[in-house]
């Protein structure tokens, strides 16, 4: 069952929540007013030293801190460099593979030389900015540790971390959601990011070279980890953590001794490759996908109207859930429990199907179902309409604000 856990806060009376609420958001604002600046810094910095300009970021609106609006453009070899300049900036190792480790090494290159050859290319930019030869590189560490060390810090979400919110918010991790629906012509999809607490976030469009264009949200570490977004296909993908049963998502693996790509990174590849839900499951039918950290589950939609939701079984194995209905749920309570299961254990994955039988016209219907079942005060709705290759977002600080971000759908 996925759980919002209130915790005892004193007496509970409205004064020290109203305290707690005061203490803590005057923390948000110190930080907010400062947390980006040595990206900005940085970023002009690195633009100089490769002598192109890779990254653009502005505000998306004067009445809100985030999300941030960041476009990415040109070659991955670029934005590898770039990356690799910060990285040295900010103290970020550079990991080199050991004698015995070569030989994986070896097997890492050749997976993605046949899946996904820009990734080496994003490592050949940071290798020529640290000066070490691609192949003494450790590719393990680069899967994992070197890019999300580096925007971790960069935008300082440690410090975002330590600023704790009024307890009545705080949570379980699992209260994010995800909706698709298809109504003749139309499809679309709803996502709920929730979050205990506020964080930098990012509204992203990606135009790299040889692969799709793609618009999305991001968080933690950029350009590495999609929250939710759509490519010039007309494919959208969504994430959410698995959170319940409890052993589906409290394991962290090692990187096992043989060629796999991080769930996080691995939503990049495939929104960058892919144009279709068969596509997609191909890919991680490949490869196996790693987690490193707590497990997501995650759906996938594409422009024909077909969906379906990839888990992580006990096995580490990809398993893929469709559906013959016109649409489709996930809250935190994987499928792999059973549908009956989650059905008496997920308020929300009732909620939620529940409206969807009554009947979606329209994106506003997919709307109501999110603002229904969302979870917690921080975060962002995103509706997706794929038709006409919309991204909407939906602040929480606003119902009633909308905005739209369009991508051109290639027939």
């Amino acid at each position: 069952m996925v759980l919002m856990f209130l915790f005892n806060c004193g007496d509970g009376s409205s004064e020290e929540v109203e305290l707690q609420n005061r203490t803590y958001q005057e923390g948000l604002d110190e930080l907010f007013s400062t947390y980006d600046e040595d990206f900005k810094r940085l970023i002009d910095e690195a633009h100089q030293a490769i002598g192109k300009t890779v990254i653009t970021y502005s505000s998306i609106s004067d009445e809100f801190t985030i999300p941030k609006y960041l476009e990415i453009v040109g070659s991955h070899y670029d934005y590898g460099r770039l990356s690799g300049y910060i990285g040295l900036q900010i103290g970020i190792r550079l990991n080199q593979v050991s004698d015995a480790g070569k030989e994986l090494n070896d097997q890492i290159i050749k997976m993605y030389t046949e899946i996904y050859p820009q990734f080496l290319e994003i490592v050949r930019g940071v290798s020529v900015m640290y000066g070490v030869p691609v192949e003494e590189i450790d590719f393990k560490y680069m899967e994992q540790g070197f890019f999300n060390d580096l925007w971790y810090i960069l935008f300082k979400y440690p410090e975002f971390e330590q600023l704790m919110p009024p307890r009545s918010t705080q949570a379980f991790e699992g209260n994010c959601a995800i909706v698709s629906a298809n109504v003749e012509d139309d499809i679309f999809v709803g996502r709920n990011f929730d979050n205990d607490r506020e964080r930098p976030t990012f509204v992203m469009k990606t135009k790299m070279d040889g692969v799709y264009e793609v618009m999305c949200n991001a968080s933690y570490s950029v350009y590495h980890w999609v929250m939710d977004g759509i490519n010039e296909k007309g494919l959208v993908m969504a994430t959410a953590n698995s959170a319940a049963p409890e052993e589906y998502y409290r394991y962290q693996d090692p990187y096992p001794d043989f060629p796999v790509i991080n769930e996080h990174h691995m939503f990049r590849v495939a929104l960058e490759t892919c144009s279709t839900v068969d596509e997609v499951i191909e890919l991680y039918q490949k490869v196996r996908p790693w987690v490193a950290d707590f497990a997501d589950h995650l759906m996938v939609v594409d422009a024909k109207g077909n969906s379906a939701v990839i888990e992580i079984d006990l096995d580490r194995n990809p398993v893929f859930f469709t559906s013959e209905k016109s649409y489709q749920v996930i809250t935190n309570t994987v499928l792999l429990a059973g549908e009956e299961y989650v059905i008496e254990n997920c308020g929300r994955y009732r909620a939620a199907i529940k409206m969807a039988e009554e009947g979606i016209e329209n994106i506003d219907d997919v709307k109501q179902i999110m603002e229904r079942i969302r979870g917690l005060p921080y975060g962002y709705m995103s509706l997706f309409d794929i038709k006409n290759g919309l991204m909407r977002m939906v602040l929480r600080h606003d119902f009633d604000k909308e905005f739209d971000y369009l991508i051109d759908i290639l027939k």
